[in-house]
């Protein structure tokens, strides 16, 4: 078998090379086998490079995933954030001076309208008052008299008016000590709860000096304040529902819409006339507002989807033949189940994941989830 080999091989191989000795021959074989073996791989990499730079660039390109959304009519709602107020709440005030001389009220205690709440100490004005329902009496009599002698001819008509001027002012004096006398008992305006008292026992009160704080408990406010954009999709008598921190949901209607904003904050003053039949609200306790507004296109969405531009402006990132696009919506409402946008296409590619690593403008490589 090496006998035909070596024929073979000096039958094949040059003249020049046969020559050689065998040492060389080796080393110019191993030579030759390395020069080849470079130039296979140089071609190879040279006729593959193309496709692997393509591949580069694939694999370079961002993935996310997206979502189909479908619009859905949805009945929009305003939410705003509010506080509980009572409808009629006042301070009641003392119209004359004077000491203190008994309180029939506790904090906290029902009172109706027309219960004397602080009492004032009467000092002369009792006197007084006798003293002008007396000179009334007197003047009656004398004008009774004139009115006599004025028809029998004895008193001429200039003296019958003056007997009754007279009797005019002794009972304009008695009025005034009449209501002075009045005065001493300061009474509740209305029917209602005595939120707070001001005075004890042997104070002096002066006149506008508050003796006693009344809060009538039906119909209660909540009110609130509304942007611009948002307050004209607003009207009174409007059904309105404010939830409370304590979980309770109370329904109203909206009784009042301001037509001058506030000049600090730009909003409208709102205001919603809730029932309170069980006295359960309380002056100042904050309250959310839900105002339904209309009937709107709008998606379901996570929150955690959405996404704020360059200006700061809300909106979602969608695809569209591989290309990422910023699209700004409006919240309709929100609630623990997710929230409502309005904005977008009917049917639009939103991205879910890796919306916060793209731009727009980019392309990207997209993996679809299911319709929502």
């Amino acid at each position: 078998m090496f006998e035909s080999l070596d024929r073979i091989y000096k039958r094949v191989m040059p003249g020049f090379w046969l020559r050689m000795k065998p040492s060389y021959q080796w080393a110019a074989g191993i030579f030759l086998a390395v020069v080849l073996y470079l130039a296979t791989g140089l071609l190879r990499f040279g006729s593959h490079g193309p496709a692997t730079d393509a591949q580069a660039k694939i694999d370079e390109t961002p993935h996310v995933s997206a979502t189909l959304l479908v619009a859905a009519r949805h009945d929009a709602t305003l939410t705003l954030r509010g506080r509980t107020q009572a409808q009629h709440s006042v301070d009641v005030r003392a119209e004359i001076e004077g000491v203190v001389q008994a309180i029939h009220f506790e904090k906290g205690d029902k009172v109706s309208k027309g219960q004397v709440l602080c009492e004032i100490k009467l000092n002369d004005r009792g006197a007084m008052a006798a003293q002008a329902n007396a000179l009334v009496a007197q003047r009656q009599k004398e004008f009774e008299v004139a009115a006599a002698l004025y028809k029998d001819g004895y008193r001429s008509k200039t003296q019958l008016a003056q007997a009754e001027a007279s009797l005019s002012a002794a009972r304009a004096v008695a009025n005034t000590m009449a209501i002075h006398v009045a005065d001493t008992r300061i009474r509740a305006p209305f029917g209602g709860l005595a939120n707070d008292r001001y005075v004890e026992l042997g104070d002096y009160m002066r006149p506008g000096d508050k003796c006693a704080q009344v809060i009538a408990p039906e119909p209660f406010l909540v009110v609130g304040s509304v942007s611009e954009e948002e307050v004209g999709q607003i009207a009174d008598g409007d059904v309105a529902t404010a939830k409370l921190v304590s979980g309770e949901t109370v329904q109203g209607k909206v009784t009042f819409v301001s037509n001058k904003s506030d000049q600090a904050t730009r909003t409208f003053r709102i205001e919603v006339t809730l029932p309170n039949p069980d006295n359960k609200l309380r002056d100042g306790a904050s309250a959310d507002i839900t105002i339904p507004v209309r009937n709107v296109m709008a998606q379901h969405i996570s929150p955690g989807i959405l996404v704020l531009d360059d200006s700061g402006v809300v909106g979602v990132r969608v695809v569209d033949r591989g290309v990422v696009h910023f699209k700004p919506v409006k919240i309709i409402s929100d609630g623990p189940d997710g929230m409502w946008i309005a904005g977008l296409p009917d049917r639009v590619a939103v991205i879910t994941r890796g919306q916060q690593f793209v731009n727009e403008g980019q392309t990207v490589r997209v993996a679809m989830g299911g319709a929502q």
